[in-house]
């Protein structure tokens, strides 16, 4: 009868025993815009400002990973943030070259691969491989940048599926290798969309949204198709840096 109750509890020993701890290996993955300082959106820093808050998340205790070491498995230890960029945007040269390449800050740029070479508000197809050449990992950001929400789909499947299916070809044409990486335009997508981009042939997928959400690469119920980042935005950077400050101070 003892030995039938212990049993029981052996296995939840065990199995406490196993669990990954908590916090380990927590990866918080900010993502950013663009870096005018026109003060016209509130997705939009200066690179002074971008600068400092750079500077602020190191004097935290934080350092940023690369987000494909993370998502590989080989990021150990707390306080880790992984940067993404989304969109292109021109700044994004500045700040890479003045901001970021002086303080060896690893990032991930997600781009709508239609828009490289055809907008001027965005990189160039030739800044885009001398980032590539520089280290910066290139994702894709859909293709147009149109929704890929169950609504979206349900009004135009089409559309949707040239999100996923396109920008993966037009990037490797550009780079001379394929994105593994998809980050849905706007943060969101349904079952649908998510479908595409796995049967695209991507590996991961990002969300985006305006809370902190830390991600467990190890985490046995991560859907590898929608993981979560936090958007930097002008009214929630002051509440990024308290809950950072806050986590480690614990």
């Amino acid at each position: 009868m003892i030995r039938h109750q212990l049993f029981p509890i052996v296995i939840i020993l065990l199995a406490i025993l196993l669990m990954p701890a908590f916090g380990a290996s927590q990866i918080i993955i900010l993502d950013y815009h663009s870096f005018l300082g026109s003060g016209k959106s509130s997705l939009d820093f200066s690179p002074e400002e971008f600068a400092s808050q750079i500077d602020r998340f190191l004097a935290l205790g934080y350092h940023f990973v690369p987000l494909v070491d993370a998502l590989n498995g080989q990021v150990q230890g707390d306080n880790c943030l992984a940067l993404t960029i989304d969109d292109g945007h021109r700044t994004v040269w500045t700040v890479f070259t003045q901001v970021l390449k002086p303080r060896h800050i690893p990032v991930t740029l997600f781009i709508p691969a239609f828009s490289v070479g055809h907008d001027k508000h965005l990189l160039t197809v030739d800044q885009l491989r001398r980032l590539y050449l520089e280290g910066c990992v290139i994702g894709a950001h859909g293709f147009y940048h149109n929704y890929m929400t169950s609504k979206a789909f349900e009004a135009d499947s089409k559309k949707v599926l040239t999100e996923a299916m396109r920008p993966g070809p037009a990037i490797a044409t550009m780079l001379g290798a394929k994105p593994l990486l998809f980050a849905y335009p706007f943060g969101a997508a349904g079952p649908s969309g998510k479908a595409a981009v796995q049967q695209a042939g991507y590996k991961w997928a990002f969300a985006a949204g305006s809370k902190i959400i830390p991600v467990r690469f190890d985490d046995p119920v991560l859907d590898h198709f929608y993981i979560p980042r936090t958007i930097v935005y002008r009214w929630n950077i002051d509440f990024i840096f308290r809950v950072l400050a806050e986590r480690t101070a614990h």
